[in-house]
């Protein structure tokens, strides 16, 4: 798993207000949904780092100017109530005051874990399938 494959939905898609259907709607809401959940449990902003919002073109930066916020707000530090510990530090990028460090390893940490079993998993299948295949052929093979 590449971080571009983050990077690009993450852009395209987090706090998108214009959506084409309503398919788009739902899959806009849950990317959005998944990103500030994640960025508020692993304490981390964008997938590379809080940069990823500023150097690129996102549906994020279209709704928000950059003097206004130039990052969600969920990557800012949080108190024990759910706020920004110090909401202008967090605009200002005052180290302390919003999460520096990026969400890609949060993520490929667990997925490539599981990915690994899952592939040894359906090689197995494709281990007993072949030795299934390999005696079915030979016992047609002895019918007379």
């Amino acid at each position: 798993l590449t971080p571009n494959l983050f990077l690009k939905q993450m852009l395209e898609r987090y706090q998108k207000s214009e959506t084409d259907n309503n398919n788009d709607k739902l899959m806009t809401d849950g990317v959005t949904k998944t990103w500030d959940k994640l960025m508020l449990q692993k304490h981390c902003c964008g997938v590379q780092g809080p940069s990823d919002w500023q150097e690129y073109t996102s549906a994020f930066r279209v709704m928000h100017s950059d003097a206004d916020f130039p990052w969600p707000r969920n990557c800012c530090v949080m108190d024990a109530r759910g706020l920004p510990v110090n909401l202008d530090g967090c605009k200002l990028g005052v180290p302390g005051y919003y999460n520096s460090n990026g969400c890609y390893d949060a993520i490929s940490g667990p997925m490539n874990t599981h990915a690994w079993g899952v592939a040894w998993f359906g090689f197995a299948i494709l281990c007993w399938t072949f030795c299934v295949l390999l005696g079915t052929m030979f016992y047609w093979s002895r019918i007379e």
